[in-house]
């Protein structure tokens, strides 16, 4: 329900760990479960919230949020790998239900246009709504903890996404205003000029 998608390394004390989605919320954000511990974790934040490794945290890996078309616009030579069971079809691992149940009904602030992408560097967080984003010219240089961030906005892709001053992708988080703010409350919201 918080619109994101993230990508974390899989080693926690030197053990990696294989994940699947738990079904359920918290703080309308999905859960996953590892396989080795059982132990649940927030999907948006990387933490472990209950289980063995309960206040764990996984470590974020930079990672783009966009549309197939764009993403075969950078990596043409993308293949996908999808698991089959014996049967040929299509591969789900089953869990059970910890958290939250789905909501019955949609907010409205969960619309593709409520999108925005979220980066904490340091102690410093700030979210920049796509409907900002539109009313700037991009790319784009901003100061965040003292370091300078280049942030970039698709809308054609339906994405954003942030750079060091080298190149380098930076580990941001496309979500909805909301999601993000419940993880990081203490977040700047950007505002175009």
């Amino acid at each position: 329900m918080t619109g994101s998608g993230v990508v974390y390394a899989r080693n926690v004390d030197n053990k990696e760990l294989t994940f699947d989605f738990a079904e359920g919320l918290v703080k309308d954000n999905l859960l996953i479960v590892d396989r080795e511990t059982k132990s649940i974790w927030s999907q948006l934040d990387g933490k472990a919230i209950d289980g063995p490794l309960k206040g764990k945290p996984l470590q974020l890996l930079a990672s783009m949020q966009t549309t197939w078309k764009h993403w075969r616009e950078l990596h043409p030579k993308t293949r996908v790998w999808v698991v089959k069971d014996s049967e040929g079809r299509p591969y789900f691992y089953r869990n059970w239900r910890p958290g939250q149940p789905r909501p019955k009904k949609r907010p409205r602030s969960h619309d593709v246009s409520n999108l925005g992408l979220g980066l904490a560097l340091g102690n410093v967080s700030i979210y920049f709504p796509f409907k900002e984003l539109e009313k700037v010219e991009v790319p784009f240089e901003i100061e965040i903890a003292g370091k300078k961030v280049k942030v970039y906005y698709r809308k054609d892709a339906m994405t954003a996404w942030a750079e060091d001053e080298a190149g380098n992708l930076l580990r941001g988080v496309l979500s909805y205003q909301d999601g993000w703010l419940g993880f990081h409350p203490e977040s700047r919201i950007f505002k175009a000029k």
